[in-house]
């Protein structure tokens, strides 16, 4: 058996007639931490976790939980971890209590520990009213609910699909700051489309596309090779981006203006050539803010497409 903690996949495929939805990827996850599974829209991150998590058989391929065969051995397989996959949603009609209480039914949690664990981890996370319907929530309040629910039994390893998913800035910070605490003893595996949200709380990224897996590495080794190539320059005053990019010279690529006052400058090279670039700008006008533009893993999964769109 594998170590405590541990998620193996294996040749894993799903089908859906002609169309492969997942394409014999193979990885394997183990330890404390937080890992990332990234990927367009369609790219198969949601079919990964229904069947890593036993909602769905694969068509070929294996998942281990903690070395337990997934498909053989579902309910023990399951009981080690918690999921939050594609936003489900409560029953309407059920108040929070009731909500997250047929959850922890349905995993076997005796209910002195769901209300426990409704006092403890649903304070964290700024639960609403327990008594309150869940039809009466706003969209924030209930993915809060579903996200106590995962956490239910303390779970060795957390499954979480677009965790923050319509919630409001506020909210994403309460989330974003358990998943921080979470990870120091717990295994949490998770999708998202705000990158920054991945770089501030994951030390591994899963880039998928197609179906495909197309790389697995750490956080910091991405954006180490994918240093963010544009920057964003705003100005006091209006600027013309013609006019700037000849002051650059051949150190921009292109500028593209964001408003009147502001232009995003794309560029080839490193820190000398933003160095470069800085020192420039100053002489097209009053500099109020100057910062790198968008996401390095944003920047590394674009390349990542074009270069796999490029071979084939």
């Amino acid at each position: 058996m594998m170590n405590s903690k541990s998620v193996k996949v294996v040749n894993l495929t799903k089908k859906y007639r002609n169309f492969k939805a997942v394409d014999n990827i193979s990885f394997e996850l183990e330890g404390d931490g937080a890992i990332a599974y990234l990927g367009q829209n369609g790219a198969g991150k949601t079919t990964t976790f229904k069947m890593m998590t036993g909602l769905i058989n694969p068509t070929d391929g294996k998942v281990f939980i903690e070395g337990i065969d997934v498909k053989k051995e579902r309910t023990r397989a399951l009981m080690r971890i918690g999921a939050l996959i594609e936003t489900p949603e409560p029953y309407a009609a059920l108040t929070v209590r009731e909500a997250v209480g047929l959850a922890g039914e349905l995993k076997g949690i005796k209910k002195k520990d769901v209300l426990n664990h409704l006092e403890t981890f649903g304070s964290r996370v700024k639960i609403p009213d327990l008594d309150r319907k869940v039809g009466t929530l706003s969209r924030g309040q209930r993915a809060r609910v579903i996200f106590v629910a995962a956490f239910l039994g303390n779970p060795d390893i957390i499954f979480l699909d677009e965790p923050t998913n319509g919630m409001d800035p506020a909210e994403r910070k309460i989330i974003r700051e358990v998943i921080l605490e979470w990870k120091k003893d717990h295994m949490i595996v998770m999708s998202s489309h705000l990158l920054q949200e991945v770089t501030d709380t994951c030390e591994d990224v899963l880039f998928i596309n197609n179906g495909k897996l197309l790389l697995k590495d750490t956080t910091r080794n991405i954006e180490s090779k994918f240093n963010s190539k544009s920057l964003k320059v705003d100005f006091l005053t209006s600027v013309n981006p013609d006019e700037l990019k000849e002051k650059l010279g051949g150190f921009a690529s292109s500028v593209e203006p964001q408003s009147e006052k502001s232009v995003i400058i794309y560029f080839n090279g490193e820190l000398e050539a933003r160095a470069k670039i800085l020192k420039l700008v100053q002489t097209a006008g009053d500099v109020i803010s100057f910062a790198e533009y968008g996401s390095s893993l944003e920047e590394a999964f674009v390349n990542l497409i074009e270069e796999k769109d490029q071979t084939e």
